[in-house]
């Protein structure tokens, strides 16, 4: 990364700390503070707590699909490891633009149990690949729902078809670098261009890696596949327990697993950090017009995003234990450095 996008990142983080609080704000004021106070004070614990295990199952889910891909190209470690560095890649994610975080898994994996680089950012790609194409499904088929029974304005109707533009963007682009040649044919070119092509050259372990693995990651797309649906499912089967757990019984649980990913796309969108405020503001959208109230729906929001962090905080751990490394990898290292100090 050069010195100008450096410094373009550091005034964005401003703009999107703002933008969040402005939008929680808003839906702030619009709520009796009071009656949102007793929703929260009466949640059912013993509910909260089935719904936390459900968020969890729903992120272990995706590891197994990590697992499967890490697996596929020869590479995997220890199931847990590669539990704990996807709740750690998730936890990061938590807290970035558009979740780019996630893409610290191969890192941390690197440093937990020296998995190559190349192929953990090649496992990681195939299941976001796979990822971000069924929650593109899923998140048109929610949007064709909520229009057959309620009204949404332009406004709300453009965002979420940002959102789910930038999905199927996110899972085109990374299956034609996983799946394709085409990584490999340009890192070539761009290899015997002048100046740019020592650097390029760096890069060829990872052009060789994803040249030979490809046909493993396509054999582990089915994994892939059921897992997600299965993390989509969980998730589902999480909020409407959430729901009960506050007293919300407007939405169906039909309602909700439509509405998990069909909120979920803003989190895509780079204008917050991992949607915070726009997410919230979908899910208050919806459900308000489905007929719940607001000081019910704007908690269950809420809760939404204090489970999923909260829940994250196992990969807290492998974070910590790997920080010197993770920091140095993300940003001190790069391969003009690398080759310095490996001629």
């Amino acid at each position: 990364m050069n010195l100008s996008s450096k410094r373009i990142r550091t005034l964005l983080i401003p703009v999107q700390v703002a933008v969040s609080i402005l939008i929680l704000y808003l839906l702030f004021r619009s709520v009796n503070l009071a009656e949102t106070y007793k929703v929260l004070s009466q949640v059912n614990l013993p509910l909260l707590g089935v719904s936390v295990v459900f968020f969890i199952l729903s992120s272990l889910a995706i590891g197994f699909a990590l697992y499967g891909a890490l697996k596929a190209a020869d590479a995997a470690p220890p199931m847990r490891t590669t539990q704990l560095a996807n709740f750690g890649g998730q936890l990061l994610s938590d807290i970035t633009p558009a979740k780019s975080g996630y893409f610290a898994t191969p890192i941390l994996l690197n440093q937990l149990k020296a998995v190559p680089i190349e192929k953990g950012l090649m496992s990681v790609m195939s299941v976001g690949a796979v990822n971000f194409f069924i929650k593109a499904v899923f998140s048109t088929i929610a949007l064709i729902y909520f229009l057959t029974r309620i009204s949404i304005d332009a406004y709300m109707m453009n965002a979420m078809l940002i959102g789910i533009t930038l999905l199927l963007a996110g899972g085109i682009g990374l299956t034609v670098l996983v799946w394709t040649n085409f990584l490999s044919g340009v890192l070539q070119k761009l290899s015997k261009l002048p100046l740019i092509g020592v650097v390029i050259r760096k890069l060829e372990s990872i052009r060789a890696t994803f040249a030979k693995d490809k046909t493993a990651m396509r054999k582990s797309a089915k994994t892939s596949i059921a897992s997600v649906i299965a993390s989509v499912v969980l998730s589902g089967i999480s909020l409407y327990i959430l729901a009960q757990a506050i007293g919300l019984t407007q939405p169906t649980f039909q309602d909700l697993l439509f509405m998990g990913p069909l909120t979920a796309v803003f989190m895509y969108v780079p204008v917050t950090f991992a949607g915070l405020g726009l997410q919230e503001a979908a899910y208050v959208f919806l459900l308000t017009n489905i007929g719940a109230p607001l000081e019910v729906a704007l908690p269950f929001a809420l809760l939404i995003r204090i489970l999923s962090v909260t829940t994250d905080l196992i990969g807290l751990p492998p974070l910590i234990k790997t920080s010197t490394g993770l920091f140095n990898r993300l940003g001190k290292n790069n391969p003009l450095e690398k080759e310095k100090q490996n001629p």
